[in-house]
């Protein structure tokens, strides 16, 4: 016996420590997570509103200690159940029950409850409701004191002597500066009774964020937003604010932004004074814009929009939103350099209530009263032409091709062929794309996929046409490339057609448009109508606006900023009309004896990139000076006008004049007879530096005008070819024209000679060099690229 205990014995220690050995290796599962919760939260959390009688669903959530997701059965619990009355599945009811079916909910009184929600031993942290009277109606106001001065602008250095003047106190009334914050409050009431106390927690909302940013205020005691919130100034710009308690919406509050009235925009850094430059390209500068509200404070990083008139020479590729932009010089040329303040990025949402401010507080899109004058300089660059024909215009069997020369040697290639017959052809000005027009499908031309596997050919699709493409003649293509204008005087009825780069059309109901312009920011286009009698203006943000003119117009023209459009005719009995951009307003011009008759073409050249103090262009006086060249069938037009802060009580804020010289006296338009009798201009240019005048004529070759000795040279055409079209490259170094002879001719402005002729062999199957089938086709449709 005394044995077996003893082998007992032994065993149970082996066990044991088998036990304890197999333990230590894991030869056991690890226990599972806790289905314990640690943390439940409440959904309402913090607080709610409720209206007596309404009801809500209650739900929570669980947390175990490792965070993971539980879901138990949870118990809410309310601390005046005869005020909110809560069913086991946690629908609410602001009053009673009828328990146990909990279908009815019946109001009762009003009061501040605390409701939690609990599960397996853990309570939430409590969610104060609210249970008030019915809400009839809720106003926004801000909170006292009202009449508190506004604080002073942030300090600030001094403003830029083209803003420094006296601002719209009236309209600052209205708005705050981005240094100052306002409160708001709410006020609900309920048949007449201010019950906002008992309303507790308002929601606050505001429909651009970016113009005001709305933060409700906090009771620190309990953590509960109260009926108050701080208004936040961001972008310049209205928009609306609403409150809102037991779903009951106010009504919106406009809140403002301080406008933007003035922009002054300078060489290098801030008052430096400088409005132009001079550099040779591959070189950059910096223009600083500086923008001021109608406070007379510095808006920082204002949304401004950046244009260059000339991207290819002279780049402006700026985002939004910066106060310094570099200016890139890749090619020689010249070009004006503007930044505006154009909604709907800037100055955004006006007019939302123009009721609730005085029609002049309402403000519009504001440019700069100077812009930068660009000059680049240097070797000449070699570019491209588009040579083709638009002689089959009318006729859509007519396969027309279209060649791609280059500069660097005057090879035409072989031709390509266009998807419709062309009958106008304008690059953008970045160079990148080409629009061509056609009463058959206008489409867009890439000069890069010439001779690649991609077509350089993209149609223009447009819904509700017979063809399904947008058709007739392109009139204008906007600053920056993305947008064009084409007029179609064939179909019945006349139609105007904007496109976007998107492709989305704008079908327009606009007869027998002649010539239209794209303002610099691309805000608005400018279309003349009705053969000129009736100025049309365009814009995304607004209807279309017709404008009667007194006279027939022929061409439009914009200003260096963009602040006014110059129109040839459009007055009676003047030959010039003057648009605001900003409300399309006519400016009334007293021209004396004026020109001899409206220009054919218009120029605009940036007043810095003009020599002035000769015979022909005295010296003025304003910075804000433009200068417009205008030719007819005499001789040059010369057009100064001068742009000035306005008055303070206007929010479209220039005042546009003729120009005054040194002297005093008000420099009227001036024309210079050139001297070569009547003459018959196909197209026009200026140089860079603005010190010759090309004019291409169908009688007497290329004229050149040179403004600082008066005279005038020729160059012919060799063949005694007269020209029939013409473009020039953005350096002035060639002018290329499709001579009469069938030839593209290469003219150096430098020497004076019709260097170069490039001939277009012709095409297979066809007599001549520019239709595969069709029609006799010859060389009169020329564009360069920039």
């Amino acid at each position: 016996m005394g044995s077996l205990r003893f082998g007992a014995y032994v065993w149970a220690v082996v066990a044991v420590f088998l036990f304890l050995f197999l333990t230590a290796c894991g030869g056991s599962k690890p226990p599972g997570p806790s289905p314990f919760p640690v943390k439940i939260t409440l959904n309402p959390s913090s607080s709610a509103s409720l209206q007596v009688g309404a009801t809500l669903v209650l739900s929570a959530s669980a947390q175990n200690v490792s965070g993971n997701n539980l879901a138990p059965t949870f118990t809410f619990v309310s601390s005046n159940p005869g005020i909110l009355d809560i069913a086991p599945n946690g629908f609410a009811c602001a009053g009673t029950w009828n328990a146990p079916l909990y279908t009815i909910c019946t109001a009762a009184g009003v009061g501040t409850v605390q409701v939690t929600a609990s599960a397996l031993g853990a309570t939430s942290p409590p969610t104060i409701f609210y249970i008030h009277p019915p809400i009839d109606n809720i106003t926004i106001s801000v909170a006292p004191p009202v009449n508190s001065p506004p604080p002073a602008c942030p300090s600030q250095v001094a403003l830029p002597a083209a803003c420094n003047l006296k601002f719209n106190t009236e309209a600052a009334k209205y708005c705050l500066s981005q240094n100052q914050v306002q409160t708001l409050q709410a006020k609900a009431l309920s048949q007449g009774v201010d019950i906002t106390a008992s309303v507790g927690p308002f929601t606050w909302s505001e429909a651009n964020a970016s113009v005001v940013r709305i933060t409700p205020l906090v009771n620190p005691d309990i953590h509960v937003a109260t009926y108050q919130a701080t208004a936040s100034p961001n972008t310049p710009g209205q928009t609306q604010v609403i409150a809102s308690a037991s779903g009951v919406f106010s009504q919106p509050y406009n809140f403002e932004t301080c406008p933007v009235q003035c922009i002054a925009l300078e060489v290098g850094t801030q008052s430096s004074g400088d409005t132009s430059f001079s550099v040779t390209k591959g070189t950059s500068e910096t223009i600083t814009a500086t923008a001021v509200d109608v406070q007379g404070c510095i808006v920082p990083k204002a949304p401004l929009t950046w244009v260059s008139s000339a991207p290819a020479a002279v780049a402006a590729s700026c985002a939004a939103g910066t106060d310094t932009c570099a200016v890139t010089t890749a090619q020689p040329g010249a070009a004006a350099i503007t930044a505006s303040c154009t909604p709907p990025t800037c100055n955004i949402g006006f007019p939302l209530n123009p009721a609730a401010l005085p029609a002049l507080f309402v403000p519009q899109p504001v440019y700069p009263t100077t812009a930068i004058s660009g000059l680049s300089t240097g070797g000449a660059v070699a570019t491209t032409v588009l040579a083709s024909s638009q002689d089959c215009s009318g006729t859509a069997s007519c396969n027309v091709g279209i060649y791609n020369v280059s500069s660097s040697n005057g090879l035409s290639g072989g031709a390509g062929q266009m998807p419709a017959p062309p009958n106008s052809l304008i690059f953008d000005a970045v160079g990148d794309r080409a629009f061509a027009g056609s009463q058959f499908g206008a489409f867009v031309i890439t000069p890069a996929n010439f001779g690649g596997t991609t077509s350089p050919f993209t149609s223009l699709p447009a819904s509700g046409t017979t063809l399904g493409l947008v058709t007739g003649k392109v009139l204008a293509v906007s600053s920056n490339g993305g947008t064009a204008i084409f007029s179609d005087t064939v179909s019945t009825p006349n139609r105007v057609y904007v496109v976007n780069s998107s492709s989305s059309t704008t079908s327009l109901n606009i007869n027998s448009a002649i010539a239209a312009a794209f303002s610099p920011d691309g805000l608005k286009g400018f279309i003349l109508g009705n053969g000129g009698n009736t100025l049309y203006v365009y814009s995304t943000l607004q209807s279309l606006q017709t404008y009667q003119l007194a006279a027939p117009a022929t061409s439009i023209v914009f200003n260096s900023t963009g602040s006014f459009a110059l129109l040839a005719g459009g007055s009676s009995p003047s030959t010039l009309a003057i648009r605001n951009t900003c409300d399309n307003s006519a400016v009334n011009l007293s021209i004396t004896p004026g020109l001899p008759s409206p220009p054919l073409f218009l120029k605009m050249v940036p007043a810095g990139n003009v020599p002035m103090g000769d015979a022909i262009i005295p010296s003025f006086e304003s910075a804000g000076l433009d200068l417009f060249f205008g030719l007819d069938n005499t001789g040059i037009d010369v057009i100064a006008t001068n742009s000035a802060p306005g008055p303070v009580t206007t929010l479209c804020p220039q005042i546009i004049s003729l120009a005054k010289t040194t002297q005093n006296v008000t420099f009227e338009p001036l024309h210079v007879n050139i001297g070569f009798g009547t003459f018959h201009p196909i197209n026009f240019f200026l140089s860079p530096d603005s010190t010759q005048a090309y004019i291409v004529t169908s009688d007497f070759g290329v004229l050149i005008y040179s403004f600082n000795t008066g005279s005038v040279s020729r160059i012919p055409l060799v063949n005694d070819a007269a020209p029939v079209a013409a473009d020039m490259a953005a350096d002035d170094s060639l002018i290329f024209v499709a001579g009469s002879d069938g030839l593209l001719h290469e003219l150096n402005t430098a020497t004076a000679f019709d260097q170069n002729q490039t001939l277009f062999s012709p095409l297979p199957n066809s007599p001549n060099n520019f239709c595969f089938t069709g029609g006799n086709c010859a060389l009169n449709l020329v564009a360069v690229k920039p």
